[in-house]
């Protein structure tokens, strides 16, 4: 799997990586107003998930269990304000172009905007909670070579693990996307996780057993899963107007817009069934390691 003359970084050092990722993000969530902060965070807060699931024979199980569990909580917070961020930008901004006088609109973008407000200074208050400065606390001390198990300084028992890990990873993945061309939204979202799954594995996997043959996977993987960028966005989307629709009257104008924007989302994906299949195919077709 590993290419000649490389030599494999210890797992410490990968998570430090990610450690410093977060601790940049939250800094950059303190003082940004957009989308990019909290999809920065997000994305940190995914790949330290990720690493503990990957590394977790190699570390105390409480604490890898303790850990997972609160990164879990704040990416679910940080998630909800990234998605308001992503419904206000990518679906209301550009509705309010094409119907600047409907008052039923400009009646949801205001309640969205509010909850924005309202959503990042909790979160920004989160983020120097007593919570949040003990998760980062368990996390670092991952950063010590000597908190690890005795496995993870073996380059051969962490190398058999990333590969039976990413075979793992491939077969859910296979699984999920047997029938492309039936995939209802939400059968679809789990197809798209389980890829992102995969992509992570394979990302950590080759910062430490570097890999042409890896590489090539991931540049590959990419591909795929940019092509489903729309469908995953069109789920945040719905997932958030139906969380503010509980807040509406039945019947209302407000709530009817709210439904005709999911629709029109949901209608907007328009998802090449042929191109997923071909850039499926492609994929698989690669050796992974």
């Amino acid at each position: 799997m590993t290419d000649a003359h490389s030599t494999a970084k210890h797992p410490a050092a990968i998570m430090a990586e990610v450690l410093d990722e977060i601790d940049a993000a939250r800094t950059f969530v303190a003082r940004d107003d957009s989308f990019d902060s909290a999809q920065a965070l997000r994305v940190a807060l995914r790949r330290l998930r990720s690493g503990l699931t990957l590394f977790r024979p190699m570390l105390p199980t409480e604490h890898n269990k303790a850990l997972l569990e609160e990164a879990r909580w704040l990416a679910a917070e940080v998630t909800r304000l990234r998605d308001l961020y992503l419904l206000w930008q990518d679906t209301l901004t550009p509705a309010r172009v094409a119907l600047p006088d409907n008052t039923a609109l400009q009646s949801l973008e205001v309640r969205v905007l509010n909850r924005i407000e309202k959503e990042r200074q909790q979160l920004r208050t989160l983020l120097v909670s007593d919570r949040v400065q003990a998760l980062i606390a368990q996390g670092n001390e991952m950063r010590d070579t000597e908190f690890w198990k005795p496995a993870a300084h073996s380059p051969e028992k962490l190398e058999d693990l990333c590969i039976e890990t990413l075979d793992l990873r491939l077969s859910q993945a296979l699984k999920h996307g047997e029938t492309l061309k039936r995939l209802d939204s939400q059968a679809r979202d789990s197809f798209r996780k389980s890829l992102r799954k995969l992509r992570a594995t394979a990302e950590f996997t080759q910062s430490m057993f570097p890999s042409k043959k890896t590489k090539a996977f991931l540049k590959q993987l990419k591909k795929l899963l940019d092509s489903m960028v729309a469908a995953r966005d069109a789920s945040a989307v719905r997932d958030r107007l139906e969380d503010l629709m509980q807040d509406m009257e039945e019947g209302s104008a407000e709530r009817h817009i709210a439904q005709e924007l999911i629709k029109a989302k949901e209608a907007g994906v328009g998802l090449d069934h042929k191109r997923l299949q071909k850039l499926w195919r492609a994929t698989v077709g690669l050796p992974l390691h």
